[in-house]
């Protein structure tokens, strides 16, 4: 019997000399707590840390509605490619009715993800950007590096928020 996998959890520091890290656990151990250091273009609060993941969250829920509604049309769009194909071979001389569409609309499906990738990028970059950070990928620390950063007066710990995957 394997035990319950324990959720991910997320939390913003904020050092006293203005050093953003963020806090990525999986539990109380410090072989289950991974950490990042980010760079950024000027002080940034707690506040305005959350206000990130917020919008990264709803930025997050409307690319997923995209994707999902891409992958029903795209699937539509195979079925009716592929009983097209099927027709065809058996001598239905309407199956140009279905292949024809179906191939129409699985190539603007690709334009569309492609291009729904570059939107989704572009939004992303640009919510770290306007946040106040130079890049939105961190870079390692230790455990006792940040420990220290997060424990030294000065220091301030934002909400731990519960998260799928960290």
């Amino acid at each position: 019997m394997s035990s319950p996998r324990k959720p991910w959890t997320v939390q913003w520091h904020v050092g006293a000399d203005g050093t953003v890290i963020r806090q990525r656990s999986k539990g109380d151990q410090p072989h289950q707590q991974l950490y990042g250091r980010y760079t950024t273009s000027r002080r940034l609060g707690i506040a305005e840390l959350d206000a990130l993941d917020d919008r990264l969250a709803r930025d997050k829920k409307v690319i997923g509605g995209f994707v999902r509604g891409l992958v029903v049309l795209t699937t539509a769009a195979f079925a009716c490619f592929v009983v097209g194909v099927v027709l065809g071979w058996l001598g239905v001389d309407a199956a140009r009715y279905l292949v024809a569409p179906g191939l129409i609309v699985l190539v603007g499906a690709m334009i569309c993800a492609g291009g729904g990738h570059g939107l989704m990028m572009s939004r992303w970059h640009r919510a770290w950007g306007e946040a106040g950070f130079e890049s939105p990928n961190p870079v390692t620390m230790s455990a006792r590096e940040a420990h220290e950063i997060v424990g030294a007066p000065g220091a301030v710990s934002g909400r731990r928020t519960r998260v799928e995957r960290a």
